[in-house]
């Protein structure tokens, strides 16, 4: 698996595309993980100030036909409390599967970012993409702000 330390990197991979081998064809994919944590903010249900909310997302992007977007819709997942009977004290969890609650993620080859909540399709609020003030480096997009981290990392592969 190539390694993506250049934002320039992971657009050429998606850009290779279907790439012909003598046993089959390969594809060559951009996967993103795309992670926030909120340390002043608990997650549903929690009691406990030592739990903090933590979002992320990871999917398979698309190059867009002018080569120069890659972007994604993926489920948002969130940790929850989980006063589980059977542990000791309790867990965080993550959000069951049937969530509506996405995030489009948009990275430009300029290494511009937007990332956008969705419910059940819809803009959440009617808000456009926020504008992720970040720069890709060591491979890895991270944005620090009053209350919030937030990271996008790639994943290079080649699949058949």
């Amino acid at each position: 698996m190539p390694e993506d330390k250049t934002l320039q990197a992971v657009f050429d991979h998606a850009k290779q595309g279907i790439i012909d081998s003598q046993e089959h064809n390969l594809i060559a994919n951009v996967f993103a993980k795309f992670l926030e944590h909120f340390p002043n903010s608990h997650p549903p249900g929690s009691t406990k100030s030592s739990a903090d909310l933590v979002t992320y997302a990871n999917g398979q992007m698309t190059l867009s036909q002018n080569k120069k977007i890659l972007s994604g819709e993926f489920k948002l997942w969130r940790n929850i409390f989980d006063p589980a009977p059977f542990l000791v004290g309790a867990a965080d969890a993550f959000d069951d599967a049937n969530s509506q609650l996405t995030v489009v993620i948009s990275v430009s080859d300029s290494g511009q970012v937007t990332h956008q909540r969705k419910i059940k399709g819809q803009p959440i609020g009617g808000m456009p993409p926020a504008l992720m003030n970040a720069i890709y480096e060591n491979g890895l997009f991270v944005e620090k702000t009053i209350g919030a981290v937030r990271s996008l990392s790639f994943t290079l592969e080649y699949t058949p």
